[in-house]
């Protein structure tokens, strides 16, 4: 009897739907004539994995866990159920090429003798994984790596056995292990060995299986013909203590059951101490650069206040010690509490997410929070001049600081919030409208789309959607150097993963980012983060705006910032009044419906004279005084051109964004993200960045 399947492709999932949706896109494309079957086991997530995979692959076996079995014993379950001739154990955060599936199949066709097979990795940069190809981790080869020589001598054939750096990685070899990433087995081969070894709850069990296929008499090939993209990790953070233990414990077990009878008890005893040092060395050097930030952001809060202090004071540092009493400690205590509680909920330390206003942010809350607790408790009372002028201080030297570390790795535009970040668009003709405008109506993405690369064999005109085309496909690696871009987007619907994998692999400027739209458009994938399309959700329109709390301070900041201009510009201010009482027939008017019973009526002079635009300026700002305004606002239009009423403002988060949009729905979505993620905080950002506009456009 012959199989009527030809590959049984198994995915283990753990919290990554996202990047499985991805995957299984990529697997459709690279069907061609061959019968598949997929099945996906589900160890108990927690994001809704299976109903948002079930609502759209349809297809699928789905196993669903209701606890996390590990990956071994997970693998086994659908392993079991395979019905294929070949069965391809694959990560979740994978994306493979269109001619992966064929290939590999036709690979083991071939070749007779080989039980196992696995591709080329490439991480999410386009660089290759080493563990594409690796060793058996003999004592020594893991000694090697322990003691850090495999990475210092990446080609000796002594050293570097763990990874075989010495082999070509483009060339087809007989390997000792492949990564559990992808591993295309010959299927009565698999199950002949009953899968992997459940011992192993998660890493290592890759190692052994191909060890155990070896020892069964069969190869395990490494296949350079194809190659995916490996994302690494994303089901698994690596950066955690039970990551260090889960690995290790990998390593030992694996130690233990192929090589402990072998060796002395000294020398055992010698290995596994070496083990548990490289855990605890590499658990320390990942926790050291998780709280690097933090504790120089600290110690900088706290010398800056110090250094303030001795200056208030005129202290010397010879005996600062006796004159910096301990109730002051307290404050830098408070301090360092505070910043570290708003910079936690700001994720501040997530590289993804970290912009300077945020640093801002952090740094405003720790100080206010301490100059209140301060003012009610006395016997903590600190000078107000150190907090006042230890503020700005702070704010200013933290941001210096990100921008020189960040400025090497292209981060500084996303950091500011201020700079676009540039980007090229990859896409074909048919779609480049489409994802011009979605680029463009992704309020969230401050993007500034340097221009489009088109597929080979499109036509072209000079732009699209005002767009300009820069080239084609096969020259984005060089068009990234040419202009200067920090992040392309492909749209999976219109370019091949094969296209995707060739410009990663050419691009030679490893701090570009690249992202992926799949053909669904619901979601963006990057290296380590997923970013939903959709910014405000419909389903449940809870608008922050029109809370009362946010009111409040929204109105209150309004009246505080208006009446001190008010009070500075007050010649002005009486001018204004004079010129409207004589001008009255000289204006124009704007006339908004507020709600049913109220209209407001705002007035400005049409005369385009300078003294007459610096008196509009201070007629807003008296509107504003007096309710009719805001600073932060929607455009100065008549209510008949608007679909969603809110108080016009001096600028606003569509005023900021008029280039970025092409049509009338993007006008709304800006205004309903604003009113849905609305914060003083926004409106500050705001004026902010339409300041440094403004006065970057008048230079």
């Amino acid at each position: 009897m012959t199989n009527t399947i030809d590959i049984s492709i198994v995915i283990v999932n753990y919290n990554v739907k996202e990047y499985i949706a991805q995957l299984l896109h990529s697997i459709e494309r690279a069907k061609k004539k061959l019968e598949l079957e997929i099945f996906i086991v589900d160890n108990n997530s927690t994001d809704g994995s299976i109903e948002f995979l079930k609502q759209r692959f349809k297809d699928v076996h789905y196993i669903e866990n209701d606890s996390n079995v590990g990956f071994g014993k997970a693998n086994n379950q659908a392993i079991n159920l395979a019905t294929g001739k070949y069965i391809l154990l694959i990560n979740p955060d994978t994306l493979i090429q269109e001619d992966t599936l064929i290939t590999m199949y036709t690979y083991m066709e071939e070749n007779k003798s080989t039980g196992v097979s696995g591709c080329k990795l490439l991480n999410a940069d386009g660089s290759f994984a080493p563990e594409s190809k690796r060793a058996i981790p003999t004592p020594l080869s893991a000694l090697w790596k322990i003691l850090g020589l495999t990475f210092l001598f990446p080609k000796n054939k002594k050293f570097a056995d763990y990874y075989l750096g010495w082999m070509d990685e483009d060339t087809n070899a007989p390997v000792p292990v492949l990564s559990g990433a992808f591993m295309f087995f010959r299927a009565f081969v698999l199950k002949e060995l009953r899968g992997f070894d459940e011992r192993f709850f998660m890493y290592g069990e890759d190692i052994d299986l191909s060890y155990r296929v070896m020892q069964a008499g069969y190869r395990v090939d490494y296949v350079a013909e194809t190659s995916i993209i490996h994302y690494k990790g994303e089901s698994t953070k690596k950066d955690n203590i039970d990551y260090v233990i889960l690995f290790y414990k990998a390593m030992f077990q694996f130690y233990e059951k192929h090589f402990n009878k072998g060796y002395s008890i000294i020398f055992n005893i010698l290995v596994n101490t070496g083990i548990v040092i490289r855990a605890s060395l590499s658990y320390l050097i990942s926790l050291f650069k998780r709280v690097m930030l933090p504790m120089a952001d600290l110690v900088l809060i706290n010398a800056v206040v110090i250094l303030l202090f001795i200056v208030r004071y005129s202290y010397s540092f010879d005996h600062l010690e006796e004159q910096y009493e301990i109730k002051y400690l307290v404050v830098n205590g408070l301090l360092s509490l505070f910043y570290l509680s708003a910079a936690v909920y700001y994720e501040l330390y997530n590289s993804y997410k970290q912009t300077l206003i945020k640093v801002v942010k952090s740094t405003f809350i720790a100080f206010t929070a301490v100059t209140i607790i301060t003012f009610f408790l006395r016997q903590f009372a600190f000078s107000r001049w150190i907090l006042l002028i230890g503020l700005p201080s702070v704010a200013l030297l933290l941001v210096l600081i990100r921008l020189s570390i960040f400025k090497k790795n292209r981060l500084t535009a996303q950091l500011s919030g201020l700079k676009p970040i540039r980007v090229i668009l990859v896409t074909d003709v048919n779609n480049a409208n489409f994802l011009v405008n979605l680029v463009k109506s992704k309020v969230s993405w401050n993007y500034d789309i340097a221009g489009l690369a088109i597929a080979d064999n499109d036509e072209w005109d000079e732009q699209i959607e005002g767009i300009s085309i820069l080239g084609k496909v096969k020259h984005v690696a060089e068009l990234t150097r040419l202009h200067h871009i920090e992040h392309v987007i492909f749209y999976g619907n219109a370019i091949s993963n094969s296209q995707i994998l060739n410009i990663l692999t050419q691009v030679s400027d490893k701090s570009i980012h690249f992202k992926i739209i799949p053909e669904s458009a619901e979601f963006i994938i990057g290296k380590s983060n997923v970013e939903y399309i959709e910014d405000v959700p419909f389903v449940e329109m809870s608008l922050a705006y029109f809370k009362g709390w946010n009111q409040f301070i929204k109105r209150l900041s309004d009246i505080v910032l208006s009446g001190l201009i008010l009070i500075i510009t007050f010649p002005l201010s009486v001018l204004n009044l004079f010129f409207s009482l004589q001008s009255s027939n000289q204006t124009k008017k704007i006339e908004f419906q507020r709600d049913s019973k109220e209209k407001i009526t705002l007035s400005f002079f049409e005369k385009e004279k300078w003294i007459y635009k610096v008196l509009n300026g201070i007629k807003k700002v008296a509107y504003i005084f007096t309710g009719k305004m805001t600073f932060v606002g929607a455009p100065l239009v008549q209510s008949s051109e608007r679909k969603l009423f809110y108080k016009p403002g001096l600028t606003g988060l569509r005023q900021l964004n008029l280039n970025r949009i092409s049509i009338e729905e993007d006008k709304i979505k800006y205004e309903q993200y604003y009113l849905q993620n609305y914060s003083i905080w926004l409106d500050f950002e705001i004026l902010f960045k339409t300041y440094i506009l403004n006065s970057v456009k008048n230079k």
